[in-house]
């Protein structure tokens, strides 16, 4: 019986204190809160939710404080069925993303907590898969431990995956193990210059990255929709017109459709579609635990809207 492939999350876990308000506060300016939530998050958390809910393998590499909050944390992750065995318990406390969110608009501060306190021997041993395996990760976790998973990754045979979230200047010796390189408007102005808004900006901000190292460049424009490009083909994705209610997840749902994807050798034609389905659906409620579909959500989102 052939193996399933897998897809391996090297990222963070955070605890997502949300307050909503009736505007963003201005600098030294108090405000009263409407509403509060308490969510799991993280890029890695949310990232091997999607893939896991799409129907991926995912093992996710990370770490939490031995604390409430980790625990709370495994335990949905554990829920989400995802396998958790590879995620360390720290002394630090569990990380932590204080949101303030007016409509759909939020302002975000980390705490990377056990997020940066990650043990790397320990991570690189985790990280045991083949040929045809998929390693997604992010920069909530220490540089030097992203760079080794990415490099350990390709000497594996396997797919590589860079959401460069927080976006933060790239060494060459990371662009050269990442075959696919994931950035929104942002991220790609911080690491390239280039702020895209059009198909244009993005092949300016292609030749930025294809010297860099990088094999394949995925740009998303918001509600303008995302953008493939590589050295020998490009497609664009129109985005799926909704009203958002909380676009705090969209960008995670996104990663985890591109993985699924992937790891299912669907063309890239496909996997832009499902991956915009995917951050289009995590829009319609509060939250990104909640928020983020499974594969039977994803196709009828789709169908519906064809």
């Amino acid at each position: 019986m052939k193996r399933k492939n897998k897809v391996y999350v090297l990222g963070s876990i955070n605890i997502d204190l949300v307050v909503e308000v009736d505007y963003l506060p201005k600098p030294g300016e108090t405000l009263k809160g409407k509403q509060f939530l308490r969510n799991l998050g993280g890029k890695g958390a949310n990232q091997a939710i999607s893939a896991r809910r799409l129907g991926c393998d995912t093992t996710l590499i990370a770490s939490v404080g031995n604390d409430p909050f980790g625990k709370e944390a495994l335990t949905k992750l554990n829920d989400s069925l995802i396998n958790t065995t590879k995620i360390e318990l720290s002394n630090s406390d569990t990380g932590m993303a204080f949101i303030t969110r007016h409509e759909a608009e939020n302002r975000i501060i980390l705490y990377p907590g056990a997020n940066h306190e990650m043990d790397e021997k320990r991570a690189m041993d985790a990280l045991n898969g083949t040929q045809g395996d998929l390693l997604v990760t992010q920069f909530e976790i220490p540089y030097e431990i992203v760079y080794h998973g990415l490099k350990k990754a390709k000497s594996l045979g396997m797919t590589t995956v860079l959401n460069p979230a927080p976006a933060t200047k790239i060494g060459s010796e990371i662009y050269a193990c990442v075959d696919y390189l994931i950035v929104n408007q942002t991220e790609c102005e911080i690491l390239s210059g280039i702020y895209p808004n059009s198909l244009e900006d993005v092949l300016v901000a292609k030749d930025y990255f294809i010297k860099k190292g990088v094999k394949k460049l995925i740009v998303t424009l918001g509600s303008k929709g995302s953008i493939y490009v590589s050295s020998d083909q490009i497609i664009e994705q129109k985005a799926f017109f909704i009203k958002p209610v909380d676009t705090t997840g969209a960008g995670d749902s996104y990663v985890g459709g591109i993985a699924y994807g992937l790891l299912n050798e669907l063309t890239m034609k496909e996997t832009l579609e499902i991956a915009s389905a995917c951050g289009a659906y995590a829009t319609q409620k509060e939250g990104v635990y909640e928020a983020i579909g499974n594969h039977q959500q994803i196709m009828k989102f789709m169908e519906e809207r064809k």
